[in-house]
């Protein structure tokens, strides 16, 4: 084992938003601040089509609170059931949003389904599209990406250390 990786602490926290009843993870090492936010929620109520950023503040406060560094906000899939808050933590916390490659499949139906012509299905809202058996950094974390299709073709369950994190 190299020397990061003897020092790595990993801590994980889970934020439950009774909203949307979905949990969003925040993961890092404690030892160096490394840290990534799995399947962030932006709040949403169907009453008034209103959306919140309770859970999101929630998520940053968190961050703030350990000086954490976010290198990625991970997805596990594309929400069809809750609306993502990636990209308001992309912009708090000078990240990066990765997904599963297969995104582009999703894209093509949504397009198709909601009539949305002018819909990118490349992939390109995204910084990151992983791939199945791909293992990344996020500073100290090392980050395995295995396939997971079911819920859509662009599911994926992300393996930190002996952790699995995986979506509804």
């Amino acid at each position: 084992l190299n020397r990061a990786r003897e020092t790595l602490i990993m801590k994980i926290e889970a934020l439950y938003s009774t909203r949307t009843f979905t949990l969003t993870y925040v993961v890092w090492d404690e030892s160096t601040g490394d840290a990534v936010v799995i399947d962030p929620v932006l709040d949403y109520s169907p009453v008034g089509s209103k959306t919140f950023v309770e859970s999101v503040d929630r998520v940053s406060e968190l961050i703030k609170s350990n000086d954490l560094r976010v290198h990625y906000v991970l997805e596990t899939h594309a929400h069809a059931d809750h609306l993502s808050g990636s990209q308001i933590l992309k912009r708090r916390h000078e990240s990066k949003v990765a997904i599963g490659e297969h995104i582009t499949e999703v894209q093509e139906t949504f397009r198709d389904i909601f009539d949305l012509p002018n819909l990118a299905t490349d992939g390109s809202q995204f910084d990151k599209l992983v791939k199945a058996g791909e293992i990344f950094s996020a500073g100290s974390l090392s980050i395995e990406v295995i396939a997971t299709p079911g819920h859509t073709p662009a599911c994926v369950t992300y393996k930190i250390e002996d952790a699995l994190f995986t979506g509804d």
